[in-house]
């Protein structure tokens, strides 16, 4: 039921802002795209996993889906490509490219290239781009970026780039950059660099 009515709102908001933007006096026209975005938004359920193009969804297990702005799975999330998007999963919710602004899971959290607002995971990943703020049970890595505020059970790190904040129980590093504060539990420094701040 949930299912239905996100697929309602979906193809009702993407027609809104589509005949907004491109404006048409043909009614036949106006039926052709709804009819579009019917196909392109409906998620597809199969044994528990969900399947979409540019649907929203909830899955008992998996969802799978190209475009997605709102996803809540059972185990994974996996969108290609994000825009401002909320991602909820037992397991693991992947962005490949774009905006993430919700990132939760029980596991591991990653935004491949691109922006991610919020992470909350065991393990919250992102290989390139901008990270707000990452909280992970045991490591929360920037690759290749900034940083705002990285909290972390054992490893707050950035590989190359930037960090605001680290804090960790076990290791804060910046290998290539800077960090501006890192504190691993009572050890504190600012404007750490190249070597890592470990505990005693």
């Amino acid at each position: 039921m949930q299912n239905i009515a996100w697929f309602v709102f979906t193809v009702f908001v993407y027609a809104a802002v589509w005949m907004t933007f491109r404006p048409s006096k043909d009614f036949a026209q106006h039926l052709k795209r709804i009819a579009l975005l019917v196909v392109l938004c409906i998620p597809l359920n199969i044994n528990g996993n969900v399947f979409t193009v540019m649907g929203n969804a909830t899955a008992e297990k998996d969802i799978y889906s190209v475009f997605s702005l709102y996803q809540k799975a059972g185990d994974n999330a996996y969108t290609i490509i994000g825009l401002a998007g909320y991602q909820q999963a037992g397991n693991g919710a992947v962005t490949v490219v774009g905006v993430a602004s919700y990132q939760q899971a029980g596991n591991t959290v990653v935004t491949g290239v691109g922006i991610a607002g919020y992470q909350q995971a065991r393990y919250t990943w992102t290989p390139i781009g901008l990270t707000g703020y990452q909280k992970a049970g045991l490591d929360a890595i920037t690759f290749f970026g900034l940083s705002g505020y990285q909290q972390a059970g054992r490893t707050a790190g950035v590989a190359i780039g930037f960090a605001g904040y680290q804090r960790s129980n076990f290791e804060a590093q910046v290998i290539v950059g800077l960090a501006l504060y890192q504190k691993v539990e009572e050890k504190t420094r600012a404007f750490g660099a190249g070597w890592p701040l470990k505990r005693n």
